[in-house]
């Protein structure tokens, strides 16, 4: 018993599954012990011991065949414990959690993990606490032993039960075969959303211009500062935006491209404001003149191109949060303008 429990402690079901029926089958307790040690009769020391025991093993084996996603033979073993000993909170737990899957209360947690997708039984792992275990050899009750009428009411309640489960199970697979194709249509909409980053970031390469690159948008930050005081453009920073709309016009419409035809169909572009904090000023929370700066910017990435303003999103950005560190020296730097390039979702893009 000492070995079986070790094996499953280990994450060896198979072995401790093997032990297990190697007891079973070894007959060192037989029927009429395992009904003695149940109902109590003769020595009472003996009798506790040998029902422990026989408890014991019934609730490993009921762990194990859990673990291993078995769970019509898992709640055929609480069954008998508990027409065994009625109250065994071990039996009763696990019981419960059955009972909730099959009810539909609970599910077998799905796991998703590098492009697999399996189903475990997690919730009952979670569950079912560990098995204290006494030593001895032990076999495992059968359903046709008799227990005064107890044990015949507990087969017929783990038949209902193994019914339950059955479907249960089926709702399972179902499941799992979503999450596969629900795996594969996310797999398939990031590696959609990489090559129009991707081809963002080609497209919009240009002297003056840095691209930064995250995980789920591009944006475009200017080396010098696009305004050199209140709302002002510099003619650097205009012919830059100018060029950057014509640019942004002809996304998705490259030979080979997939992407729906149209100016820009399959990207979405935010223009953002940024200003510097001055003397008596709002340190934070945006500014008038920042959001000034983000139509302006607008107004000269559509002009030359198939672009509206509508087609823009304008925003203000904290006083903090400019693209350089917020210093002196950079202060001239942070009166600008910074593009942020965004893949628009499926639905979106129609």
């Amino acid at each position: 018993m000492n070995r079986a429990h070790s094996a499953a402690r280990a994450g060896d079901l198979d072995q401790a599954a093997r032990l297990l029926d190697e007891l079973d089958t070894g007959g060192h307790l037989d029927a009429s012990r395992v009904s003695f040690a149940k109902t109590g009769s003769g020595s009472g020391g003996d009798s506790r011991a040998e029902r422990a025991t026989v408890v014991a093993a019934l609730n490993l084996r009921a762990k194990v065949h859990a673990q291993r996603g078995e769970l019509t033979e898992a709640d055929a073993c609480w069954t008998r414990v508990e027409a065994l000993a009625p109250g065994d909170p071990d039996a009763a737990a696990g019981r419960r959690t059955l009972a909730k899957i099959a009810t539909g209360r609970r599910h077998a947690r799905p796991v998703v993990n590098t492009g697999r997708v399996a189903v475990v039984a997690a919730a009952l792992a979670a569950t079912v606490a560990g098995v204290a275990l006494v030593g001895g050899a032990v076999r495992l009750i059968s359903d046709g032993e008799d227990d005064g009428g107890r044990a015949s009411g507990s087969v017929t309640e783990a038949d209902t039960g193994s019914e339950r489960l059955r479907a249960e199970s089926q709702r399972a697979d179902e499941l799992k075969e979503r999450l596969a194709a629900l795996e594969s249509d996310n797999k398939a909409d990031a590696d959609r959303r990489d090559s129009t980053l991707d081809e963002a970031a080609e497209r919009l390469a240009m002297p003056g211009v840095e691209i930064r690159r995250h995980a789920d948008d591009i944006q475009l930050v200017f080396s010098t500062g696009v305004f050199p005081y209140d709302s002002v453009i510099s003619r650097e920073g205009a012919t830059a935006l100018t060029e950057i709309g014509r640019r942004l016009a002809d996304l998705g419409s490259g030979p080979g491209s997939e992407s729906e035809a149209g100016p820009a169909a399959g990207v979405e572009t935010t223009v953002v404001g940024h200003s510097v904090a001055v003397p008596g000023g709002a340190p934070s929370g945006g500014s008038v003149v920042a959001l000034e700066r983000a139509r302006v910017a607008a107004q000269y990435l559509a002009q030359d191109s198939d672009l509206r303003l509508t087609d823009f999103r304008l925003v203000s950005a904290d006083q903090r949060r400019g693209p350089f560190p917020a210093t002196e020296a950079n202060a001239p730097r942070n009166r600008t303008v910074t593009l942020l390039i965004t893949p628009k979702e499926p639905s979106a893009a129609r």
